[in-house]
């Protein structure tokens, strides 16, 4: 497997964050990568530092958002950014170094939260979103 920082994907990150203005998120604290060669069925990953390492190293939290190329290269930009979306909502809010599950109730990370994600970036970017933009979204394959 080859990995490689993704600068395509860190500026994509950057927007995104950036026009979804969630304080919480610190842009400068996520790390973009892309992998090849990996045989994961996922589109994209996140990893964290978790918080024994923070501290044997005596650093702060940090997220690592992989994108596995032969899945997530050939989607459309607004897929990559939805996927993407999804990967930023496994981050808690208080950027701990935590991951949240799918199924985690406070801070659901499934297709419905994605959706509004996605809707109030568009909104923000002043892009009306379109119909079967919304209406059919995509199957995120496993994480």
């Amino acid at each position: 497997m080859d990995v490689q920082k993704a600068a395509d994907i860190q500026a994509m990150v950057e927007d995104i964050v950036v026009t979804l203005d969630k304080p919480y998120l610190n842009q400068y604290r996520l790390i973009c990568m892309r992998s090849r060669g990996n045989k994961a069925r996922a589109y994209a990953r996140i990893w964290n530092l978790p918080d024994i390492w923070q501290k044997a190293l005596d650093v702060g939290p940090y997220y690592i958002i992989e994108v596995l190329a032969e899945h997530f290269d050939s989607l459309s930009e607004d897929k990559k950014k939805q996927v993407l979306i999804h990967e930023l909502l496994h981050i808690p809010k208080t950027f701990s170094g935590a991951l949240l599950s799918h199924g985690h109730p406070s801070a659901p990370v499934n297709e419905k939260a994605v959706k509004v994600l996605w809707k109030e970036y568009l909104q923000k970017k002043g892009i009306s979103p379109k119909k079967e933009g919304l209406a059919r979204f995509f199957d995120f394959g496993e994480d």
